[in-house]
């Protein structure tokens, strides 16, 4: 037990090195900056992948349908809808991504709209100012990519994507900068 300690000591004591978390920050930096260059390729990607998830998760359920007579019609039920899913994700990848990005669009102007209400709502506490600032962010992006619609499909997903590894690899830069004590965990 006490040897097991012991290695999880070092795992832990390389994981929160600051060259290792430096290079990692580097290394997540480089890699969204790259696919910030290709958005579609991402966006695509993306949509097969979670396409191929979609397939794997209703062959299981239809193997769970025939081993478990409980639910076994919801079993089907969900294996289908799975199946149907990914099928149509990985056959149609323009139109899941098409699909997808007028759902991000739609869930945008809602947040943004939720968001300047709940502004209203909670107007006599501090913060309103960046509660309003957010939520017209939110609606103004919202609105850009359901006004662009369906020609933003070939970049927001990927963009989204691709922006959010450059904000990843900031804040782990940003960690590994920070200085340091010497505590072992």
């Amino acid at each position: 037990m006490a040897e097991t300690s012991g290695e999880n000591n070092k795992l832990c004591r390389v994981m929160v090195n600051p060259w290792v978390t430096g290079v990692l920050a580097v290394a997540e930096l480089v890699l969204g900056f790259l696919l910030l260059s290709f958005p579609f390729v991402l966006g695509a990607s993306a949509v097969w992948v979670c396409g191929f998830v979609l397939f794997a998760a209703g062959l299981v359920r239809v193997v769970q349908c025939l081993i478990r007579a409980e639910n076994r019609w919801w079993n089907l039920l969900a294996a289908l809808v799975y199946l149907c899913l990914g099928w149509m994700m990985l056959r149609l990848p323009v139109l899941s991504l098409e699909v997808a990005t007028l759902g991000i669009g739609i869930a945008l102007t809602v947040a943004g709209v939720l968001r300047l209400l709940m502004a209203a709502v909670l107007h006599s506490r501090s913060g309103t100012l960046w509660r309003v600032f957010n939520g017209l962010i939110s609606l103004v992006l919202g609105l850009l990519v359901i006004w662009g619609w369906p020609g933003s499909s070939f970049w927001v997903l990927g963009s989204i994507l691709a922006v959010e590894m450059i904000f990843s690899g900031w804040t782990l830069l940003f960690l590994a900068l920070a200085p340091h004590t010497t505590k072992t965990v």
